[in-house]
């Protein structure tokens, strides 16, 4: 898991591509990638603006597809730009081959994702 709160999304996001390039093999490489926000409480009054989110949440897919879960989402629903959206309760969504999961400011949402899917990298903004 990676802790990257001092550090603006974008460059965390430029962090996430250099690793992401220097591990993957051409045999192992795939374009199936999915990534994964995990946005519990509040986001809008918290630490990362909802639209600090979404920008994050456009900019992964265009690297993928993107989901942004969130505890104030009612139901799924995509927007505009093809991010998906998602209700968060107790549990992560499943997913069977995630990339990354990034987990706005709650450490123990991170570590469950780190549980949930250990093949993906986790950061914790």
């Amino acid at each position: 898991m990676t802790l990257i709160s001092s550090l603006p999304m974008q460059v965390a996001l430029q962090v996430f591509a250099r690793r992401e390039v220097a591990r993957a093999e051409p045999e192992v490489a795939s374009s199936y990638r999915n990534f994964l926000i995990v946005a519990p409480g509040s986001v809008g009054a918290g630490t990362v603006p909802d639209e600090k989110v979404l920008e994050l949440a456009q900019h992964l897919n265009q690297e993928g597809y993107a989901y942004v879960a969130r505890s104030n989402q009612k139901e799924m629903e995509d927007d505009p730009s093809g991010v998906r959206y998602l209700p968060l309760s107790h549990r992560l969504p499943a997913f069977g081959v995630m990339t990354a999961v990034i987990v706005i400011g709650d450490p123990l949402w991170a570590a469950l994702a780190a549980a949930t899917y250990p093949e993906a990298d986790i950061f914790l903004m």
